[in-house]
C-alpha cells in the first residue's frame, strides 16, 4: 500500500473514500458518547446501576477499565446489554463509530485521515456492500479486514521499507497486542520485539499477566531485545489526577523495573505528564548507566536534560511528530545532543508529514528533518542515530 495519497490511482482513491480512510470533504467524524468520560459519582443512579449490570464497579470504571466487548457490532450485542448502553447514553451510531481525532498544528487531512485510519475498529460485518466491494477491489478479504489474518511481512517490507533495512522493533504491551508482537518478531529475522505493561493498562497487572508477559519473551527468544513499553502516564483528564489510579501506575512500574533490571534488558519508558514521578522511581530503582529508551519524548527541555545527566545510557526517542510543524517537538530536537538520540515512528499512532500510512520505512525521512533541525549533513544524522540504535537494542 503506498504511504502517500498521491502515489494511488485515481480509482483507488475513490475505494478509499468509499471506506472513509481518505477524507472525502463532506464527511464528519463520528464522536463517541462522552458519559464514558465520566467518574462514577457523576452518573445518573439509574446510569450506575446499567454499569453494574455490565459488570463495573466504582473502581473499575474509574480507573477507565474496558469490560464490553471490543470487537462487535450494535446488533451483535444482547437485547439486555444493549439497554444498558442506551441507560449510558450509548447509541447504534455511536457504538458502531469511532473517534475520529482532533487536528493538531500542522496536520494535514491526509495526516488526520491516517490517523483515524490506525484505530479502524469496524467489523467486515459492519461495512455497508459498498464499502465491502470497494476492499475487495484493493485486495482486502474479510480475515485481513478483521485482523484474523497477517499479511506476508516480507513482502510489507520490500514494498514500503528502503535499501538498507536492518531492523525494527514491535512492541506487545498489554493483553491484547502479546501474540501479534510475538506473531510479527518471529516472521521475518529483521522485526524483533519487546514487552511490557502500558501504564494505561496498569490495572490489569497481576501474577498471572506478568506470567504470560515472560513467556511471550521466552518464546521468542534473542528476537526480544528490550522491556517496555511501560512507566507512568498521567495525561487521562479524568482518571489523571486521580490518586489511586496513579499509585497503581507506580507500583506496576516499580515492580517491571524490577523484572526488566533481573533480566538484564535495556528499558523503553513511557512518561506522559508524570515527569517528578518518573524521575524520581527511576533514580531509586535503575542504575546510572543502564540503557534507556525515553519513548516518545513530548515532555520538557529542563526534564530531558535532567534525565541526560542523570543516567548516562539514555537515549531520548524523537517521533515523527518533528517532520510537523509541531514547534514543540523540533526544539527539543535542536536541544536534545544528537549522541543521545533515538528517532521512531511510534507505528501507525503518531503521523509523518506527507504520508497518510505511518510505518518504520519512514525512519530516514524522520532523519532527514532531524539534519535540517541540528543544521549538519544527513550522513552524520543516518551514522550517528544508527549506531545510538546498536548500542541501545543490540542490534
Amino acid at each position: 500500500m503506498p504511504g502517500k495519497v498521491a502515489e494511488l490511482t485515481p480509482k483507488e482513491v475513490e475505494h478509499w473514500k468509499t471506506l472513509e480512510w481518505i477524507p472525502d470533504g463532506d464527511q464528519a467524524g463520528i464522536k463517541r458518547g462522552k458519559h464514558w468520560d465520566l467518574m462514577w459519582w457523576q452518573l445518573w443512579p439509574r446510569q450506575r446501576k446499567a454499569a453494574e449490570a455490565l459488570g463495573y464497579s466504582e473502581s473499575s470504571w474509574n480507573e477507565n477499565q474496558w469490560l464490553l466487548p471490543r470487537r462487535a457490532g450494535w446488533w451483535d450485542l444482547d437485547a439486555t446489554m444493549r439497554r444498558h448502553l442506551e441507560d449510558l447514553g450509548e447509541t447504534e451510531e455511536l457504538w458502531d463509530g469511532w473517534t475520529k481525532p482532533e487536528p493538531i498544528s500542522g496536520q494535514s487531512e491526509e495526516v488526520v485521515a491516517q490517523m483515524n485510519a490506525s484505530g479502524e475498529s469496524r467489523l467486515w460485518s459492519q461495512l455497508s456492500r459498498k464499502q465491502q466491494q470497494a476492499a475487495t477491489a484493493l485486495g482486502l478479504t474479510p480475515s485481513t479486514w478483521n485482523m484474523e489474518e497477517m499479511a506476508d511481512v516480507s513482502e510489507v517490507i520490500a514494498q514500503l521499507f528502503p535499501p538498507g533495512f536492518e531492523g525494527c522493533v514491535t512492541q506487545g504491551c498489554d493483553e491484547e497486542s502479546f501474540e501479534t508482537a510475538k506473531d510479527l518478531a518471529l516472521s521475518h529475522p529483521l522485526v524483533y520485539a519487546s514487552f511490557g505493561c502500558h501504564p494505561k493498562a496498569a490495572w490489569s497487572y497481576n501474577e498471572d499477566f506478568e506470567a504470560s508477559m515472560l513467556a511471550y519473551m521466552d518464546a521468542c527468544g534473542e528476537k526480544v531485545v528490550a522491556f517496555g513499553e511501560f512507566g507512568l502516564d498521567f495525561s487521562h483528564p479524568f482518571f489523571g489526577p486521580n490518586e489511586e489510579n496513579r499509585e497503581r501506575q507506580r507500583e506496576v512500574f516499580v515492580r517491571q523495573l524490577e523484572v526488566a533490571i533481573g533480566r538484564d534488558m535495556p528499558l523503553v519508558i513511557h512518561s506522559r505528564e508524570a515527569e517528578s514521578d518518573t524521575f524520581r522511581i527511576m533514580c531509586a530503582t535503575v542504575p546510572r548507566d543502564w540503557k534507556v529508551h525515553l519513548h516518545s519524548y513530548r515532555g520538557s527541555i529542563p526534564h530531558m536534560k535532567e534525565m541526560l545527566a542523570e543516567f548516562h545510557q539514555m537515549y531520548i526517542g524523537m517521533p515523527g511528530i518533528l517532520t510537523m510543524n509541531d514547534h514543540h517537538a523540533q526544539e527539543l530536537v535542536r536541544q536534545c545532543p544528537l549522541e543521545r538520540m533515538l528517532v521512531e515512528t511510534d507505528a501507525p499512532y503518531l503521523p509523518v508529514e506527507g504520508h497518510w500510512l505511518s510505518h518504520p520505512g519512514l525512519i530516514p525521512t524522520i532523519m532527514a528533518s532531524v539534519a535540517t533541525l541540528k543544521g549538519v549533513e544527513m550522513h552524520h544524522v543516518s551514522t550517528v542515530l544508527r549506531e545510538n540504535a546498536r548500542t541501545v537494542y543490540g542490534f
